[in-house]
């Protein structure tokens, strides 16, 4: 059986780089981790970690990062799995393409027996290599990509159609939206885009900012400093309310009487903050199960149905204290 030292001798590359490589770190040009990949391939390199003398089957789940979105993605899924033969390994991208190039390019070497997959959807063309490969892929949070393969997530665009039409009925006319770069935020923001248009009488604006409380933070500061007239905030997601929330607080202005706030995941913090956040739920640790489930039937060969299966999951709206009824002046 070939060793990482024999791979070290046959493509005369240190061990230190190609242990960078195995590991999905920086610091690695192009050239160098294909001629890794290629030296592994050649010589017929597996690794024997304790992942695969533990288990019959292995699955690997990608994602950005384990925060709380897609921790609670991941239980979910690893609830699944509890009384299976099956064991999970998880690798996050950082939002970064290259090191979720070459984490599939590892998780490959390695004969991972299917995928969950939940990142941007930048990375395309990599899932698209993988479903070639004819390894069962499953993805989340990609409602409206066009990847065949199947797919478990919420219907982002009515999600966010509920949102703006729930800010709408309590009386709000200009609202601030504050975008982020998740494949899953976009089809929000076309919600509020496309509702805007048709009812004419919203000024809707619409800030850049993340998924984390800095850039909510950032994003809020930035906007606040054009003095623009707003009633409301929608947030895309409840951590980077959080953020936008403190940064309201700075400004001295009162929510939801100045100004009111929506998020967006019903984060279990959300009923502890002051005042407590109004939000959409959506039911992530359902996702991760539901993603699980498919997958297993497509290792398994129990799913023989060639059509993809797409699963969307209900959303609905948890009402609390961070919105304000200016219709007939009342706090929701």
């Amino acid at each position: 059986m070939a060793t990482i030292r024999d791979i070290s001798k046959y493509s005369g590359i240190s061990i230190a780089t190609i242990s960078r490589v195995l590991n999905a770190k920086g610091n690695v040009s192009e050239e160098t981790r294909k001629k890794v990949l290629k030296a592994i391939k050649d010589l017929g390199y597996t690794r024997t970690d304790m992942i695969k003398k533990t288990a019959k089957k292995v699955i690997g789940i990608i994602a950005p990062g384990v925060g709380i979105h897609y921790s609670l993605i991941i239980e979910g899924i690893e609830e699944e799995l509890k009384n299976t033969d099956y064991e999970m390994f998880i690798a996050t991208t950082d939002q970064a393409i290259k090191k979720e190039q070459a984490i599939i390019d590892e998780f490959m070497t390695r004969k991972i027996d299917g995928f969950i997959i939940c990142t941007s959807k930048k990375d395309d063309e990599y899932i698209e290599k993988l479903i070639q490969s004819a390894i069962p892929v499953v993805v989340v949070d990609r409602q409206e990509s066009e990847i065949n393969t199947d797919s478990v997530s919420i219907d982002n665009y009515t999600a966010g159609q509920k949102a703006v039409e729930y800010l709408y009925e309590k009386g709000h006319r200009k609202i601030l939206f504050i975008d982020g770069y998740i494949y899953s935020h976009q089809p929000r923001k076309k919600a509020f885009i496309d509702f805007a248009k048709k009812k004419k009488d919203i000024t809707l604006y619409i800030e850049q900012g993340g998924v984390t409380p800095k850039e909510g933070y950032k994003a809020t500061k930035n906007f606040m400093k054009q003095k623009k007239d707003i009633t409301a905030i929608f947030y895309v997601n409840d951590w980077q309310a959080m953020g936008g929330i403190k940064a309201l607080t700075e400004e001295k202005i009162n929510i939801p009487e100045d100004i009111s706030v929506m998020g967006f995941d019903n984060d279990n913090y959300g009923n502890y903050l002051n005042p407590s956040l109004t939000t959409i739920h959506q039911p992530r640790k359902e996702i991760g199960m539901n993603a699980a489930n498919l997958l297993i039937e497509r290792i398994e060969h129990t799913c023989k149905s060639k059509v993809k299966r797409k699963i969307l999951l209900p959303t609905k709206i948890i009402e609390r204290e961070s919105v304000k009824d200016i219709s007939e002046g009342k706090i929701c």
